[in-house]
């Protein structure tokens, strides 16, 4: 392991300040709001588009196959009505695990507007393993191009959010005062 050098510090001190003062000129509120907006929409577009990708790779087909082997059953004994009725109970069941996600993060979205410190801490980790999710989706041998393009334009939104959040965290959360301070 290399201990980096007195100089390699203060650089990246200086590196840290300047990044500091860009999303101060900012200004803490409204990049929060800027955060959250920004977060809010890229839920929007990344849940269409996992959903988009489900339907075209015939994922809930995929399902009702599995389901109806676990079963044990074949295709053949099934109506094509209660086919249609599986695959749309598996499409809605998508549709509300990806709304539940929303949910979710709309909830500690509304708590760091409101300085929370425990939502604050969600987002932030959210903001690095979103980015790190794209990551690994650009990876993925099997994406399509428009979803590699759009995980390719998220990852630096992601890391430009996390790290606003991290060096404006005593500007926009409600940090409890140490003993002695």
């Amino acid at each position: 392991m290399r201990i980096p050098f007195h100089s390699e510090l203060r650089y990246h001190q200086g590196m840290k300040e300047k990044l500091r003062q860009h999303f101060l000129k900012i200004g803490p509120r409204r990049f929060v709001l800027m955060t959250v907006f920004s977060l809010l929409i890229l839920d929007l577009l990344t849940g269409y588009s996992f959903r988009m990708s489900l339907t075209q790779n015939g994922f809930s087909e995929k399902l009702v196959q599995i389901s109806i082997e676990q079963a044990k059953l074949q295709a053949s004994d099934l109506s094509a009505e209660t086919l249609a009725e599986v695959h749309g109970l598996m499409n809605k069941s998508i549709d509300f695990m990806l709304g539940l996600i929303l949910v979710n993060n709309l909830f500690f979205y509304f708590f760091y507007l409101r300085k929370k410190l425990w939502a604050y801490s969600y987002v932030s980790f959210y903001s690095l393993t979103a980015g790190l999710l794209s990551v690994s989706l650009v990876l993925d041998k099997h994406i399509s191009t428009g979803w590699l393009i759009f995980n390719l334009a998220t990852i630096p939104m992601y890391i430009y959010l996390f790290l606003g959040i991290k060096l404006l965290k005593e500007e926009t959360t409600l940090v409890p005062k140490k003993k002695g301070q």
